[in-house]
C-alpha cells in the first residue's frame, strides 16, 4: 500500500461515517471495493457505500441556530466551522445598502470535494447566520452589497 492508503480500512471509513465525514468515508469504502480481491469484503464495502450515500445530502438552506461566536467589528465578517454546522457572523457599516453575504463552502462528497457558492441577502448590516452543512471541509465568506447586480465585498474572512 502507499501511504496516503495505509490507513484507509474499514474501520476508518466507519470512523468518518460515525463522526458526519460521510464523504470520506464513501471515498474510502469506493477504494477498498475497487482493491480488494477478496468478494466478500467487496459485497461489504458497496452495501455500505449504498447506505451511506442513501443518507448524504448537500448543503442545505436549513438555517440552524448559530455557534457563540462575537460578532466582529465592522466592516467584518468570520466563520466558524463545526462538525455539520457553518456559522458566519458579520458587520458592516451602518446604512449599507442591500447587506448580503457571499459564501464558499466546501464539502466532502462521496466523489471527493465539491464547492457550493451562495450569495444570501441580509435583513441587517450586523448579525449571525447558521447553515446546515453535512460533511463539512471549509468555508469562505465575505459580507458585502449588492451594486448595479453585481456583488461588491467590503470584507472577507480570513483563508
Amino acid at each position: 500500500m502507499t501511504d496516503n492508503l495505509m490507513y484507509e480500512t474499514e474501520t476508518m471509513a466507519e470512523l468518518c461515517a460515525r463522526q458526519g465525514r460521510l464523504g470520506e468515508a464513501i471515498a474510502i469504502y469506493r477504494r477498498l471495493a475497487e482493491t480488494t480481491s477478496d468478494a466478500q469484503v467487496r459485497a461489504r464495502c458497496v452495501g455500505r457505500i449504498k447506505r451511506l450515500e442513501a443518507t448524504w445530502q448537500p448543503l442545505r438552506d436549513i438555517a440552524v441556530p448559530p455557534a457563540d461566536v462575537p460578532v466582529p467589528p465592522a466592516p467584518g465578517v468570520t466563520v466558524h466551522l463545526a462538525d455539520d454546522q457553518l456559522t458566519v457572523a458579520w458587520a458592516l457599516p451602518a446604512g449599507t445598502p442591500t447587506p448580503t453575504l457571499d459564501l464558499l463552502v466546501l464539502q466532502r462528497t462521496p466523489n471527493g470535494i465539491e464547492t457550493n457558492k451562495k450569495t444570501i441577502p441580509l435583513d441587517a448590516p450586523s448579525g449571525k447566520l447558521g447553515l446546515a452543512a453535512p460533511a463539512l471541509h471549509s468555508a469562505l465568506a465575505a459580507a458585502g452589497t449588492i451594486l448595479e447586480g453585481r456583488f461588491v465585498p467590503l470584507a472577507r474572512s480570513r483563508r
